[in-house]
């Protein structure tokens, strides 16, 4: 207890208002850290979308036959794997491309037999960043037919 005529803080007084500083410090640094991350992971989403778009619309335009993996099958012009730096970050692109039977006009060896198979190819492209710790990659799935096929 103190005497009526002391004055100043008790060294118990100070450590528990210095703690309850801390705690509060530590709490608005947790939540401005976890701010930036969130709006880091929203910039990277951001770009890897408009990448992903701007894949589709390459392949897209491709003509109907070069629409394949190089030494894949189907066989086209396209890499499997590619590697693309935007705004100084670094993502890699898998692409995976299939020729879809699709059974609205017969099926090879069905009834009707389908003597043009391929009527469609499925396009499936993921993207991750290569060093932003990310778990998933995004993908994109589309598909791509020719024009007047059947």
């Amino acid at each position: 207890m103190k005497d009526v005529g002391q004055k100043g803080f008790s060294l118990i007084e100070v450590m528990i208002g210095v703690a309850v500083f801390v705690l509060f410090f530590v709490g608005i640094y947790s939540t401005i850290t976890f701010v930036f991350k969130i709006v880091y992971q929203s910039r990277l989403r951001i770009l890897e979308t408009g990448l992903l778009n701007e894949q589709v619309e390459i392949i897209r335009n491709l003509p109907f036959d070069r629409v394949g993996i190089v030494d894949g099958s189907p066989s086209g012009a396209l890499q499997r794997t590619v590697k693309i730096t935007s705004n100084n970050i670094d993502f890699t692109i898998t692409r995976t491309i299939r020729n879809i039977d699709d059974s609205f006009d017969g099926t090879i060896g069905g009834i009707p037999n389908d003597t043009a198979p391929a009527d469609y190819k499925m396009i499936d492209i993921e993207i991750i960043c290569d060093s932003c710790g990310q778990q998933k990659a995004l993908r994109l799935t589309t598909q791509v037919a020719p024009k007047f096929l059947e």
